[in-house]
């Protein structure tokens, strides 16, 4: 289960909205409780990075800030625990660029493992569509678990 604040939730949609119709995406903050069966994560904070893509259909964290928020989150204790990013005219779900990204190329390992991968879809700008994932390997469906998402 993610969980976000409605600031936190509201920073990633107005983020989406400005970059519209390209993706944007970022990074989710915070703590994991629990077994894999029951994970809670507890967003703290989301880091906006810059997509290096500039497309409508697929995203790429610009490194060197991706490395600059991975520090500042050790610095403060916490982990990096998820991804966040749009899609502007789709529904919530993982595409299959989606899928290989969190993978090492073509190897089944994945690069980023027990992630939460949020979607927000901005088909409808008015009304955002948040869904999260964890991605555990290659085949889509079977492979893509949905996770409640709790905004409050």
């Amino acid at each position: 289960m993610l969980h976000l604040t409605t600031e936190q939730f509201q920073r990633i949609v107005e983020q989406g909205r400005a970059g519209k119709p390209l993706e944007i995406c970022g990074l989710m903050a915070g703590t994991r409780t629990g077994d894999a069966q029951n994970e809670v994560t507890q967003v703290i904070e989301v880091y906006p990075i810059e997509s290096e893509d500039k497309s409508a259909l697929t995203y790429t964290m610009n490194p060197l800030q991706q490395l600059r928020v991975e520090k500042e989150v050790q610095a403060r204790g916490l982990q990096v625990v998820g991804i966040y990013h749009t899609h502007p005219a789709t529904q919530a779900y993982p595409s299959p660029t989606d899928v290989a990204q969190a993978h090492w190329g073509e190897w089944d390992d994945l690069r980023f493992p027990g992630y939460s991968y949020l979607i927000v879809s901005l088909r409808d700008p008015e009304q955002p569509e948040p869904h999260s994932f964890k991605i555990i390997g290659r085949r889509i469906p079977e492979d893509i678990l949905e996770e409640p998402v709790v905004i409050a």
